[in-house]
């Protein structure tokens, strides 16, 4: 069998990855867009095309030949952007980390480097697959050359031989710089001949062969071609000398060898890490032994005396759980040498047949003895990943862990907040080089392998937590860390666990209400379309609107016409059809997300449903929910107050208690711009959007009516969020002008804001990152991206962010003042949820008017500002229908 050669077109894929993909970066500010489409490419082309060779082969920096014959080749291409060039070091360490040769050569392209390599493994009989996005490479097709052309973004590619090349062109390979000559090339400033296309040009060699030929049989051609080709053999020569790729390239001796050695799996697994490339890492192949520098064994009762005592001795144990169909494990390391990992015995004593190791049916706590010493000594620290889920696990034997110290995916969560993957495994990757197995494979390191998976990120804490506490003292995080972030850890569990209740018979009747008007809304949307189509299909209901009703059109998708939200609000005002469809859509989505979607989630047993909360994912800092999703249940509509009206203590007896911060980022904005007119309207407790009001109106308070506040209100916030006068404009459905001067008359009269957001905006640019008040950093590389969207959308996150994220700050820190608190006085109270600015409680009626008045005394002392916090307190039985409860 043929020797495979697979020539790569650096440049050509390069390109082709910047421009298809858009605009990504390292949480320090690295571009990195090209380089994840090479590495995406390249990965599937090893794998699809398994070479025995293989090169990329570069464009050599500097001109070439082709520029001494014809000084305006290619002079209309523009400089390369920027954010392109700084990726070039990083790709030329992914193509080494990729085992392939990488080519250049000084005064010429790497079409001519190909087009030599080409000639050289064809007269050797190799089999040769060229890559690029560069159609001129189509000239070296032959019976042992195939050429993939890279099309629609980075995955799709047409494969070329001799035999699709001549349908489609209608000449030969050999002939398209000939073709080039006549036609020109755009691309590469080849004027060619004017008046001569491809058509023409085709037609010409296939009956005279070549450029040189024509012109030999220029008499024997009809009139108007003979008179554009007339005076023009030189020129055209010279463009088929510009468009023809040059085979005589001298190569050096690195040419000699282009043996691809496979991948070098360590090398490229840390920097696919270090570039934030997670997506990419599962596709790297498995090692077959992954190696680590400590030992993984299952756990016995000698390795798990060795591990408690070393933990002893050195106050710290890490333990990291790990789940898998139904069985729980914890990994155990109190060091780098060894990580053990013990089953845990069910936590139901109805069950005992995973009743592993050590376990007894007779003991009231099955968990070894020794083990939950250590774990339940407060002066022996727990560090290691998912330690919320490590509260659970050992609440359900009815532990409780007394000193949940580090928790590193916590700590990857400060330090770089934008990723999306906190697991220690891509740290792992990145420093270590280790791989973690799969947790879904049969086995590794001798035991199942979610067990060894677990050891190995105990493993990976033990080297790593130094370096992490290291990299949050040096960025001013560790207070933070420790202070906050880790005590919110058993607080988010015991939320967790507490749940809130949820009437299922008025959720149900609202759920039936809701088909009843959605069934209305088909009625009539059916009757004014003249047909029944499903309303659930944007393929359809497109079909219906821009085909059948023949309404304006806006953009077309893979899949038909686009329905989003934006297209149809554009056209509601002016069809009573498509705002009728933008209704049943919001109908069903409160019925499928809120209705449906909440009882699927209540525990039959209690009424209650159980969030959970993440404390890794929001770039500000705020927490967010899932399963449900209990942040973003509307408060703004009627249906969203009717859905919330569901929500009750789920406790006979119990009622809600709603404590909800007022306007705390805009008393943050007050206290960092120190703009003294702020600082005055909240020390003198006045209504901020009122007092707003008077400013962008220019009148007094009394003269301030409901739609001059809510205009207010919604400038307060557009100030706080970076809100342009464009949207500010379709906010309050006024012209831009006058959103423009709401915003300027803002400024003028609270110029200290400007001023603050503005030195934040520049602090941005030179630091890149941006700071709460608790020092929490959120990096805003893109401030100088050349994608305008990129860059506006920094702007906007690194002026919102001291207050948004300081905000979060705050909200955390009361919630751990205020568990303080409930513990010391109100044991009987819960605290459930944590939305934003506002937290809900559960207590006994009998104890409301006492604990409200704790609760609003912790929340407005939980940080000092220069302006009061304030709280308002409200009770009910139901979320909608708390009332306030004044002081």
């Amino acid at each position: 069998m043929a020797r495979k050669l697979l020539l790569i077109d650096a440049n050509s894929l390069i390109h082709r990855a910047f421009h298809a993909l858009p605009h990504l970066s390292t949480a320090d500010g690295q571009p990195t867009n090209a380089a994840f489409g090479l590495a995406q490419m390249l990965l599937a082309l090893l794998e699809e095309q398994a070479p025995d060779e293989a090169v990329m082969v570069f464009d050599a920096p500097g001109p070439t030949f082709r520029h001494e014959m014809y000084d305006q080749y290619k002079a209309n291409r523009p400089e390369m952007d920027e954010e392109l060039v700084s990726q070039f070091p990083i790709i030329r360490r992914l193509v080494q980390a990729m085992g392939l040769v990488a080519l250049e050569r000084a005064g010429y392209e790497a079409d001519d480097v190909i087009g030599a390599l080409a000639a050289r493994a064809g007269s050797e009989g190799y089999e040769i697959v060229i890559v690029t996005g560069d159609r001129d490479l189509l000239q070296l097709l032959d019976g042992g050359v195939q050429v993939l052309i890279t099309t629609r973004g980075t995955k799709q590619v047409i494969a070329y031989d001799v035999e699709k090349f001549t349908e489609q062109y209608g000449i030969a390979p050999d002939q398209l710089a000939d073709m080039k000559a006549f036609a020109g090339d755009t691309s590469d400033n080849i004027p060619g001949i004017a008046g001569i296309g491809e058509k023409t040009a085709a037609g010409l060699l296939s009956e005279y062969g070549t450029v040189e030929a024509v012109f030999e049989h220029a008499d024997d051609i009809p009139g108007t071609v003979r008179s554009k080709l007339a005076g023009n053999e030189q020129d055209a020569l010279l463009w088929k000398r510009l468009a023809r790729i040059e085979c005589e390239v001298p190569l050096e001796q690195e040419a000699d060898d282009l043996a691809w050695r496979g991948l070098d799996a360590e090398a490229l697994r840390k920097l696919l890490a270090e570039l934030e490339f997670s997506s990419l890492l599962k596709r790297l192949p498995r090692s077959e032994a992954p190696s680590t520098e400590g030992a993984v064994a299952a756990a016995d009762p000698d390795s798990l005396a060795a591990i408690c005592d070393k933990a002893r001795q050195g106050d710290t144990i890490i333990v990291v759980p790990t789940e898998h169909g139904g069985a729980a494990a914890l990994a155990l390391a109190a060091g780098t040498d060894i990580a053990i990992s013990l089953i845990l015995p069910p936590a139901s004593a109805e069950d005992a047949r995973q009743a592993g190791l050590f376990a007894d049916e007779d003991q009231d706590n099955p968990i070894p003895e020794a083990l939950v010493e250590i774990l339940t000594d407060p002066d022996i620290a727990i560090s290691g990943c998912r330690l919320k889920r490590l509260d659970h696990l050992l609440r359900g034997h009815e532990l409780a862990a007394c000193n949940l110290a580090f928790d590193a995916e916590i700590a990857s969560y400060l330090l770089a907040p934008q990723r999306s993957d906190h697991g220690i495994g891509l740290w792992a990757a990145q420093y270590l080089g280790w791989e973690l197995p799969e947790s879904d494979a049969a086995d590794a390191y001798g035991m199942p392998a979610w067990q060894a998976r677990g050891c190995i990120e105990a493993l990976a804490t033990a080297q790593l937590q130094s370096r992490l506490r290291r990299d949050l003292k040096q960025q001013g995080m560790l207070e933070l860390f420790a202070d906050v972030e880790m005590p919110l850890v058993p607080l988010l569990a015991k939320m967790e666990r507490a749940g809130i209740g949820v009437d299922l018979e008025r959720l149900q009747a609202a759920g039936r209400e809701l088909s009843g008007m959605m069934e209305q809304l088909s009625a009539r949307i059916f009757e004014l379309a003249g047909e029944e189509f499903n309303l659930d299909s944007p393929k359809q209901v497109g079909e219906v609107l821009f085909e059948r009703l023949e309404l304006p059109k806006g953009r077309k998708t893979k899949t038909g016409w686009s329905t989003a939200a934006g297209v149809l609000d554009d056209l509601a005002k002016e069809h009573e059809i498509v705002a009728l469809i933008l209704e049943y859509r919001e109908y069903a989505k409160l019925r499928s997300t809120y209705v449906d979607g909440l009882e699927r989630e209540i525990d039959p047993a209690t009424g209650l449903v159980h969030t959970s909360f993440e404390q890794t994912v929001t770039a500000t800092g705020r927490l967010s929910s899932r399963s449900p999703n209990l942040q973003n249940i509307p408060v703004r509509t009627e249906w969203g107050r009717q859905i919330r009206s569901c929500f009750c203590s789920g406790v006979a007896g119990y009622s809600l208690i709603c404590a909800d911060y007022s306007q705390i980022e805009l008393r943050i904005l007050a206290h960092l711009s120190q703009d003294p007119t702020l600082l005055d309207a909240f020390a003198n407790h006045e209504d901020i959007h009122t007092y707003t009001a008077t400013l962008i109106f220019d009148c007094e308070r009394d003269e301030v009516n409901y739609q001059m506040r809510s205009a207010a209100k919604t400038v307060n916030y557009a100030v706080l969020y970076g809100m342009g006068p464009r949207a500010l404009a379709d906010a309050l459905d006024m012209s831009v002008q006058d959103a423009k001067e709401f915003i300027e008359n803002y400024h003028k009269r609270v110029p200290k804001v400007q001023e603050f957001l503005s030195a934040t905006l520049e602090q941005a640019r030179q630091t890149g990152y941006v700071s709460t008040i608790m020092g929490r950093r959120r990096p805003v590389p893109d401030l100088d991206a050349a994608n305008a969207r990129a860059r506006g959308y920094a702007e906007r996150a690194a002026t919102n962010t001291p207050m948004q994220g300081s905000a979060a700050d705050i909200v955390k820190l009361a919630m751990i003042e205020l568990d303080a608190a409930l513990q010391a006085d109100f044991p009987e109270a819960d605290m459930l949820l944590q939305v934003h600015d506002e937290i809900v409680l559960r207590a006994p009626a009998g104890i409301v008017p006492d604990l409200a008045v704790v609760v609003r005394e912790v929340m407005e002392s939980a940080y000092a500002l220069s302006v009061p916090l304030t709280v308002d307190v409200s009770v009910g039985e139901n979320w909608r229908d708390v009332q306030p409860l004044h002081e």
